[in-house]
């Protein structure tokens, strides 16, 4: 096993003693499922009775709102809050990596270990990554499949499983997550102290999250070169950000 392999696999351990956190990651999916999905069962079955879709286009009419309007912002919704949860999730992981080990007092030895600094982020970020990764690919992947198999909203890209969709989910996410795990990491490894590193992590990294997942669910309609392209550039920019972040790390031991 690699020296970055080791420790990802302590931070895994770390994560997997912290059964409460975990809870909270699938609860967040579950919820979603649940609170989505019964939305558009029920208006797949109202709008399936005639009587029943003219007495919800006469209601949305008195407010001014269009029934397809509403559909396209409860789909676009429900896969930007889905989506947004890998790279929350990671982030949250990633911006205690550093820091904790220098609470404890072990980042010296770290640092004086026959392990690259590189190395050392690379092992964090695969660390904090692991687990919410393969909760994204059960729980996005298992509610887009059962929701195109709704009516109301098989037509849209989000749920029809076409190939913009499977580079989004399996390329674009992870992808875009690697950059703000990486941002978190390299967060973490600046900070001295949990407030510091908490405040901002969660004030930038919050407004990352959110514009990947709205990016993400939104350019499916823009086809598979956008998402591969989005893909490249999470990439790209988690190289250069652990690049800045193992550069900076432990000049104070230095």
């Amino acid at each position: 096993m690699r020296p970055w392999q080791r420790i990802a696999a302590t931070e895994i351990l770390e994560q997997r003693r912290q059964p409460a956190m975990l809870f909270v990651l699938v609860a967040n999916y579950l919820l979603w499922l649940l609170v989505f999905g019964g939305t558009f069962v029920a208006l797949d079955f109202v709008l399936g009775d005639p009587l029943g879709r003219e007495m919800l286009d006469e209601q949305l009419a008195g407010s001014g709102v269009e029934l397809d309007a509403m559909i396209r912002v409860a789909v676009s919704t429900y896969g930007s809050l889905s989506f947004t949860n890998l790279p929350l999730f990671v982030s949250i992981f990633a911006g205690n990596s550093v820091l904790h080990e220098r609470n404890l007092g072990t980042l010296p030895f770290l640092l004086l270990a026959p392990l690259g600094r590189r190395e050392l982020l690379v092992g964090k970020l695969a660390g904090a990554m692991a687990i919410p990764l393969g909760l994204h690919l059960v729980f996005v992947g298992a509610g887009c499949f059962l929701f195109g198999r709704i009516d109301l909203v098989d037509d849209f890209p989000l749920f029809g499983g076409g190939p913009a969709f499977w580079v989004g989910y399996l390329l674009g996410a992870p992808a875009s997550t690697l950059f703000v795990g990486a941002l978190g990491t390299v967060i973490s490894a600046l900070s001295r102290d949990v407030r510091t590193s908490m405040q901002t992590t969660s004030f930038l990294i919050g407004l990352f999250s959110l514009g990947i997942g709205y990016a993400l669910v939104d350019g499916l309609s823009e086809g598979v070169v956008f998402e591969l392209v989005f893909a490249a550039s999470g990439l790209g920019l988690a190289a250069f950000a652990l690049e800045i972040g193992a550069r900076a790390i432990g000049r104070d031991f230095a």
